[in-house]
C-alpha cells in the first residue's frame, strides 16, 4: 500500500511541477516528501512542497496526498489545516482519488484550502478471450424399435430404408412435431471428450414415415482450446487528469509534461 501511495504522491508532484512551469515561474523546485519544522517545534512530513520568493516574501505551498478508495472526510482536512497553521504562511492543496465529503468541502472553502482530485488515466484495455472449440462426429443413431414397427404397420409396409444426413444443425422435435432442440445444443450440454452415448428423453426425428423417437446418439468428441489477446489503446498521450473541486475546472497532464486545459 505504501508503494501505491508513494507512486500517487509522485504523480501529484509531477503534475504540479508541470503547472508551475506552465505559469512561467522560474527556479522553483517542486519537491516530494519534505520535512518542515513548524512554529511549535514539531516536524511535519509534507507529501509535495515548493516555495519561491517575490519581493522578499517567501510563498510556500504544501500538498497532502491521499490515495483513498473512500471520500476524504472533514477530519482529514482539519488535520491538514492544523499542519498548515503550524508551518505558517503556507498555501494548502489537498489531493485525492475518490472525492470529498460535504463537510470536508465546506471546511476547505472556509479556510482557503484547495481541493483537487488527481487520477491516472487509463492507457489501454487488454482483452483475453478463451475459446472452447468442440469437434464432434456422429457415429450412430438408434431409434425406438417398437415405434418404428408401428409406423410400418400403419402404412402397410414390411420394410423401409431411408438415409439420414445427420449434422450438428439437425433438429429434434417433440411428440407433436414442434421443434425442440438441435443436435449441437444437445451435445454441448455434456461437452465430454471421447466416445459418448446420449439417451435423450422424448426427442423425435422427422423421417419419411413420420416422427420416430430417438433412443441413443453415439458420437465422438474432441475439444480444442484457443486463447487470443487484444490490446485496445484508449489514449497514447495523456498521463493524468486533475479536477479542482471548488473552482470546477479540469486539466490534463500529458506524457510530454505539458498541461492541457479542459473547457467546462
Amino acid at each position: 500500500m505504501r508503494g501505491l501511495s508513494t507512486e500517487y504522491e509522485i504523480l501529484v508532484r509531477d503534475l504540479h511541477a508541470a503547472l508551475v512551469a506552465s505559469d512561467c515561474v522560474e527556479n522553483v523546485n517542486v519537491l516530494h516528501n519534505v520535512k518542515i519544522k513548524g512554529r511549535s517545534g514539531a516536524t511535519h512530513q509534507i507529501d509535495v512542497y515548493w516555495e519561491f520568493k517575490v519581493g522578499g516574501v517567501k510563498y510556500k505551498t504544501c500538498i497532502e496526498c491521499k490515495h483513498y478508495n473512500r471520500r476524504v472526510e472533514k477530519s482529514d482536512v482539519a488535520s491538514f489545516i492544523t499542519t498548515l497553521d503550524d508551518i505558517g504562511n503556507a498555501t494548502g492543496i489537498f489531493a485525492t482519488t475518490a472525492g470529498y465529503q460535504s463537510g470536508a468541502v465546506l471546511l476547505a472553502k472556509e479556510r482557503g484550502v484547495r481541493l483537487v482530485t488527481v487520477n491516472h488515466l487509463l492507457k489501454s484495455v487488454n482483452i483475453t478471450s478463451n475459446f472452447v472449440i468442440p469437434d464432434t462426429s456422429i457415429v450412430d443413431v438408434k431409434y425406438d424399435n417398437d415405434q418404428a414397427r408401428q409406423r410400418l404397420i400403419e402404412r402397410n409396409l414390411t420394410g423401409f430404408s431411408f438415409n439420414c444426413r445427420w449434422n450438428l444443425q439437425t433438429m429434434f422435435f417433440d411428440a407433436e412435431g414442434n421443434p425442440r432442440i438441435s443436435l449441437r445444443q444437445l451435445v454441448n450440454q455434456a461437452m465430454t471428450d471421447g466416445a459418448n452415448v446420449l439417451e435423450p428423453e422424448e426427442l423425435y426425428d422427422q423421417t419419411e414415415i413420420g416422427l420416430i423417437r430417438v433412443t441413443e446418439i453415439h458420437y465422438q468428441q474432441t475439444t480444442n482450446y484457443h486463447q487470443s489477446n487484444q490490446e485496445i489503446i484508449i489514449n497514447d498521450a495523456t498521463r493524468a487528469i486533475m479536477e479542482d473541486v471548488l473552482e470546477n475546472h479540469i486539466l490534463y497532464l500529458n506524457d510530454d509534461g505539458s498541461i492541457s486545459q479542459v473547457e467546462t
